[in-house]
Protein backbone atom coordinates (compact mmCIF):
# COMPACT_ATOMS: atom_id res chain seq x y z
CA UNK A 1 0.00 0.00 0.00
CA UNK A 2 2.87 2.13 0.67
CA UNK A 3 4.75 1.61 -2.76
CA UNK A 4 1.01 2.52 -4.23
CA UNK A 5 1.08 5.74 -2.29
CA UNK A 6 4.53 7.05 -3.13
CA UNK A 7 6.01 6.47 -5.97
CA UNK A 8 9.47 7.23 -7.14
CA UNK A 9 11.54 9.59 -3.91
CA UNK A 10 10.88 9.19 -1.23
CA UNK A 11 12.15 5.42 -1.34
CA UNK A 12 11.09 3.95 1.94
CA UNK A 13 13.06 0.59 3.24
CA UNK A 14 12.09 -1.39 5.98
CA UNK A 15 14.51 -3.86 7.61
CA UNK A 16 12.19 -6.57 9.71
CA UNK A 17 15.83 -7.90 11.15
CA UNK A 18 16.59 -4.69 13.01
CA UNK A 19 12.93 -3.08 13.23
CA UNK A 20 14.66 -0.09 11.33
CA UNK A 21 12.74 2.20 8.45
CA UNK A 22 15.24 3.69 6.42
CA UNK A 23 13.65 6.73 4.31
CA UNK A 24 15.70 7.65 1.32
CA UNK A 25 15.07 11.30 -0.04
CA UNK A 26 16.55 14.77 -0.87
CA UNK A 27 15.09 18.24 0.85
CA UNK A 28 16.45 20.15 -1.66
CA UNK A 29 14.42 18.30 -4.29
CA UNK A 30 11.32 18.35 -2.42
CA UNK A 31 11.20 14.82 -2.06
CA UNK A 32 10.62 15.12 1.57
CA UNK A 33 9.08 18.35 2.26
CA UNK A 34 9.32 19.38 6.00
CA UNK A 35 5.73 19.29 7.85
CA UNK A 36 4.05 16.61 5.93
CA UNK A 37 3.64 13.49 7.59
CA UNK A 38 4.30 9.51 6.60
CA UNK A 39 2.01 7.15 8.75
CA UNK A 40 2.89 4.10 9.06
CA UNK A 41 0.75 0.83 9.65
CA UNK A 42 3.46 -1.74 11.71
CA UNK A 43 3.21 -5.22 12.99
CA UNK A 44 5.19 -7.20 15.00
CA UNK A 45 6.02 -10.59 16.18
CA UNK A 46 5.85 -10.88 20.43
CA UNK A 47 8.00 -13.26 21.76
CA UNK A 48 6.15 -14.64 24.12
CA UNK A 49 8.87 -15.85 26.67
CA UNK A 50 9.89 -11.83 27.17
CA UNK A 51 6.44 -10.97 26.89
CA UNK A 52 4.24 -12.79 28.74
CA UNK A 53 1.57 -11.03 29.28
CA UNK A 54 0.01 -12.04 25.65
CA UNK A 55 -1.52 -15.41 27.35
CA UNK A 56 -3.26 -12.64 29.14
CA UNK A 57 -5.33 -11.76 25.76
CA UNK A 58 -9.11 -12.54 26.02
CA UNK A 59 -9.26 -14.29 22.94
CA UNK A 60 -6.73 -16.99 23.89
CA UNK A 61 -8.21 -17.42 27.03
CA UNK A 62 -11.75 -17.84 26.00
CA UNK A 63 -10.38 -20.73 22.95
CA UNK A 64 -8.71 -22.09 25.76
CA UNK A 65 -11.21 -22.72 27.80
CA UNK A 66 -13.76 -24.17 25.13
CA UNK A 67 -10.74 -26.79 24.09
CA UNK A 68 -10.74 -27.75 27.33
CA UNK A 69 -14.46 -27.84 27.52
CA UNK A 70 -14.10 -29.88 24.74
CA UNK A 71 -11.01 -32.27 25.72
CA UNK A 72 -13.37 -32.88 28.85
CA UNK A 73 -16.66 -33.83 26.84
CA UNK A 74 -15.01 -36.04 24.31
CA UNK A 75 -13.93 -37.59 27.67
CA UNK A 76 -17.23 -37.96 29.14
CA UNK A 77 -18.59 -39.42 25.82
CA UNK A 78 -17.35 -42.55 27.35
CA UNK A 79 -19.50 -42.70 30.13
CA UNK A 80 -22.40 -41.15 28.40
CA UNK A 81 -25.93 -41.93 30.13
CA UNK A 82 -24.09 -42.86 33.54
CA UNK A 83 -26.45 -41.43 36.53
CA UNK A 84 -24.10 -39.73 39.71
CA UNK A 85 -25.05 -39.92 43.31
CA UNK A 86 -27.59 -37.33 43.34
CA UNK A 87 -29.76 -38.25 40.34
CA UNK A 88 -27.45 -35.97 37.96
CA UNK A 89 -27.17 -37.79 34.58
CA UNK A 90 -23.42 -37.36 32.46
CA UNK A 91 -24.04 -36.15 29.18
CA UNK A 92 -20.24 -35.71 27.24
CA UNK A 93 -22.09 -35.36 24.36
CA UNK A 94 -24.10 -32.21 24.14
CA UNK A 95 -20.60 -30.84 25.91
CA UNK A 96 -18.63 -31.71 23.29
CA UNK A 97 -20.93 -30.22 20.72
CA UNK A 98 -20.84 -26.91 22.73
CA UNK A 99 -17.48 -26.32 22.85
CA UNK A 100 -17.31 -27.25 18.92
CA UNK A 101 -20.09 -24.62 17.92
CA UNK A 102 -18.30 -22.25 20.74
CA UNK A 103 -14.56 -22.77 18.53
CA UNK A 104 -16.09 -22.47 15.17
CA UNK A 105 -17.98 -18.87 16.51
CA UNK A 106 -14.26 -17.66 18.08
CA UNK A 107 -12.51 -19.24 14.54
CA UNK A 108 -14.87 -17.14 12.59
CA UNK A 109 -14.61 -13.84 15.16
CA UNK A 110 -10.93 -14.05 14.59
CA UNK A 111 -11.15 -14.11 10.68
CA UNK A 112 -13.92 -11.64 10.75
CA UNK A 113 -12.37 -9.25 13.32
CA UNK A 114 -8.14 -9.69 13.03
CA UNK A 115 -7.35 -11.35 9.87
CA UNK A 116 -6.24 -8.43 6.78
CA UNK A 117 -8.19 -9.10 3.66
CA UNK A 118 -6.87 -11.28 1.26
CA UNK A 119 -4.66 -9.57 -1.32
CA UNK A 120 -5.16 -9.51 -5.14
CA UNK A 121 -2.61 -10.22 -7.56
CA UNK A 122 -2.79 -8.76 -10.89
CA UNK A 123 -0.52 -8.98 -14.08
Amino acid sequence: MLDAQLTGYPHIDFNRHQNRVYIHGKFAEQDIIEGEYIVFETFKTVDPETHTDVYNDLFVKEYLTQAIKQQWGANLIKFEGVQLPGGVTLNGRQLYDDATQEMLRLEDKLRNTYELPVDFFVG
